[in-house]
């Protein structure tokens, strides 16, 4: 029998066209601090998880606060409420994975109808706001053959997921995904993904909208 299709979903720049995870952090601690922490981060000085607790964890929000910045300054990328239907129609799995924070994932799908996004299982860093701050958390972290870098390794998904009998679509745009488009079965990537696969000859689709991947779960090909 043929193995199933599976999908990981990347959400910042991905599922919804913006970076929402800046933006948060701009608004809260200022461009400046930002970008000396962005550009730490891109020059090596430090790994990803401690770029996630300088530009998060001096947040003074609460979850509600958090929750209504993320609901107006999200929207979802075309074709994403196709492909979510189109899993759920069909017993896919979706895992709509983030290295940022599980607070504006959440929120931002309240802008979906709940039927549409029946099924897709958020996986995320935490952030708890606590004391004036956000408390962080990486419950992903430690999974069975993550990398160890990302806080939250979407490459290890991948593995899970094939591991249990499916073959894996996986949808990116950023350093973040690097993990998966290597071993994912089927990779849509753009903008510095798609880059980074041009220079180390990992093959993928392009795309600018979300409509062909739900496309290629429908051939009647398709396992």
């Amino acid at each position: 029998m043929s193995a199933t299709w599976a999908v990981v979903c990347d959400f910042d720049g991905t599922a919804i066209v913006e970076d929402l995870a800046d933006a948060l952090s701009i608004q809260w601690i200022g461009r400046q601090r930002w970008q000396r922490a962005e550009s730490r981060f891109q020059s090596g000085l430090i790994p990803f998880e401690q770029l996630l607790r300088e530009i998060f964890e001096p947040i003074a929000a609460s979850g509600e606060e958090i929750g209504a910045f993320a609901r107006a300054r999200a929207h979802f990328r075309e074709g994403f409420a196709e492909l979510a239907a189109t899993c759920r129609d069909r017993g896919i799995p979706f895992i709509l994975a983030s290295g940022g924070l599980d607070l504006y994932v959440r929120a931002a799908l309240e802008l979906l109808p709940a039927e549409v996004v029946r099924g897709v299982e958020v996986r995320a860093n935490r952030g708890e706001p606590a004391g004036g701050r956000l408390r962080l958390s990486f419950p992903w972290r430690d999974q069975p053959g993550a990398c160890g870098r990302c806080g939250s390794c979407k490459g290890a998904m991948v593995r899970e997921l094939q591991g249990r009998g499916h073959r894996v679509v996986a949808i990116g745009d950023g350093n973040a995904d690097r993990c998966m488009a290597g071993v994912a079965d089927v990779l849509f990537a753009r903008a510095r993904l798609a880059a980074w696969c041009d220079a180390e000859g990992v093959p993928y689709r392009p795309f600018e909208t979300l409509r062909e991947a739900a496309a290629l779960l429908r051939e009647p090909s398709a396992p």
